[in-house]
Parts: C-alpha cells; sequence; structure tokens
C-alpha cells in the first residue's frame, strides 16, 4: 500500500444564523487512507496542531472521552 500521496487543501465559506465562516478540509488521497497503517476512522476525533518550528500541521488521533473534554461533539450523520 501506499504510505505518502500528495494531498490538496480545499476551502469555501458557508453561512450559518446569519454569519460567514471560513471551512478547511485537507483531502488524503484514498490510496493513503486506505493503508493499513492510516490511524483514523472516519467521523473519530483528531486533534490538530501547528507546529511552528518545523512549519508542519499535526493531525493525530486521540479518544472520544479527552476529544469530549475539549469541547467536541460527535456528529450524527443523516442518511
Amino acid at each position: 500500500m501506499a504510505r505518502t500521496g500528495v494531498g490538496t487543501i480545499i476551502g469555501r465559506k458557508t453561512a450559518s444564523k446569519g454569519k460567514e465562516y471560513a471551512r478547511v478540509w485537507v483531502y488524503i488521497p484514498t490510496k493513503v487512507s486506505e493503508d493499513t497503517a492510516f490511524p483514523f476512522k472516519i467521523g473519530a476525533p483528531c486533534m490538530v496542531k501547528i507546529d511552528e518550528t518545523k512549519e508542519q500541521l499535526v493531525i493525530k488521533p486521540i479518544s472520544e472521552k479527552e476529544a469530549t473534554e475539549l469541547g467536541w461533539r460527535k456528529r450524527v450523520r443523516r442518511e
């Protein structure tokens, strides 16, 4: 499988309760997300951090309990 690939930063504006917000997504290539080493599940919380010294965005999985303590809410997807 592939452990590296070129992703894309995707952005758009959205409106909620009369205010406009910028939303940003990071596209992860399918070949990376399907790798057996991929540490995330769809809908699971993660910690996002900017490492200024390395000029990197660091994303790591965290537990739902830890995320809830930090103000995260589990979203229920409508089908």
